[in-house]
Order: structure tokens, then C-alpha cells, then sequence
């Protein structure tokens, strides 16, 4: 499943980043990596960003790159 998919107020866990290196590197810097749980605090319409909380802070994503993070549901 795609991070892009998850709906608001639900947590999931994040399996892979599909970025090359460079980027894939940004965003292990920021937390995100296998393993990590994040929550979906806000998913704008229209292809907008996706908010998500990632331990103690947020962190707004284009849609195209939600796509490229695969998660799984959490039931944390």
C-alpha cells in the first residue's frame, strides 16, 4: 500500500522508499525509514500534499512522492 492512500487519522508503518539516492537520503535524515510508524494528520484534495506526523513532528509531502513510500497499516 501507498502512503498516498492512507486516510486521515490513520498510523502505518513505513516498509520502503522508492526515491533515488539523493532524496531517498533527505528522507532518512527525516525520520522516515523502514520501520518507522507515522500518522496521516492531513490529505489535501486535489493531488495537494499529505501531512504527516512523524514522532514529534509534521511533515508535509507531495502527493507524488506518498507515492513512493510503502507502508502497512499499523493498529498502534
Amino acid at each position: 500500500m501507498k502512503l498516498s492512500e492512507i486516510e486521515k487519522g490513520k498510523k502505518c508503518v513505513i516498509k520502503e522508499l522508492k526515491f533515488p539516492p539523493e532524496m531517498k537520503r533527505k528522507l532518512l535524515e527525516l525520520g522516515l525509514f523502514p520501520g518507522q510508524i507515522v500518522e496521516v494528520v492531513q490529505d489535501a484534495p486535489f493531488g495537494g500534499p499529505v501531512k504527516i506526523k512523524v514522532k514529534d513532528y509534521c511533515l508535509a509531502l507531495r502527493k507524488s512522492e506518498a507515492e513512493n513510500i510503502e507502508v502497512e497499516e499499523s493498529g498502534k
